[in-house]
């Protein structure tokens, strides 16, 4: 057992299988590529990593009492900040759309872990009117091959309860008609220091971008 940082010790020997723990709620939001690409190379040239692949997915939410225990803090600090939540008596608005996708070994020759996307969500055909109060996200991966562990809804692994879903608040609730796209720009920043998401709606209405700068919510490197 060696305690140090995985991005800086040295190995005696490189690895055939590389295995780790480090995944979020929301995939990567633990550090797991940072942490990964610096553990990379202990594992030999044809070496597998588990896991090998995760992808973070997004979705609208109406969640009236995670919005009020947030906006009860009456800063802006927590109104900019993920949470791990237990998601119960909510609507979600919209079916889940991938966000970023990681894959172990990065064998590209300028490793970028910053990222960022637009996303439009198509309403449920039946969804009525409703109030959003933030976004709620998931994550997938891949372990080896066919092996997977997912808190995304769609391929959940039966009885998993080690990890809960995520919960991206708005500073400002937004109305949301039947039948109404909702967009979304996010971006996963990394300045050397700290890694942040930022978040921002463009329909129906358009949100401050949340997080600017990761001046309220960060993990550091």
């Amino acid at each position: 057992l060696v305690h140090a940082d995985m991005r800086h010790w040295e190995a005696p020997e490189k690895c055939d299988i590389l295995v780790s723990e480090l995944l979020g709620s929301f995939g990567d939001n633990e550090l797991s590529p940072e942490c990964l690409d610096g553990a990379q190379r202990f594992l030999k040239d044809d070496g597998i990593s588990i896991p090998s692949e995760y992808t973070s997915y997004l979705a609208p939410m109406s969640a009236s009492k995670l919005y009020n225990d947030v906006k009860n803090y009456n800063d802006l600090e927590h109104l900019e900040t993920a949470y791990v939540v237990k998601v119960h008596n909510v609507a979600i608005l919209a079916p889940p759309l991938p966000v970023f996708t990681f894959h172990h070994p990065n064998r590209a020759q300028h490793i970028d872990n910053t990222r960022s996307i637009k996303l439009s969500f198509e309403p449920h055909p039946d969804q009525p009117s409703a109030c959003m109060h933030g976004f709620v996200g998931y994550f997938d991966a891949v372990l080896y091959k066919d092996v997977t562990l997912s808190t995304y809804p769609p391929t959940h692994t039966p009885t998993m309860i080690s990890w809960f879903p995520i919960y991206f608040p708005v500073r400002t609730p937004v109305h949301v008609k039947s039948g109404e796209k909702v967009e979304v720009s996010m971006w996963r920043c990394n300045n050397n220091y700290k890694v942040w998401y930022e978040w921002a709606i463009t329909s129906p209405a358009t949100s401050p971008i949340h997080n600017v700068g990761g001046r309220s919510y960060w993990v550091g490197l």
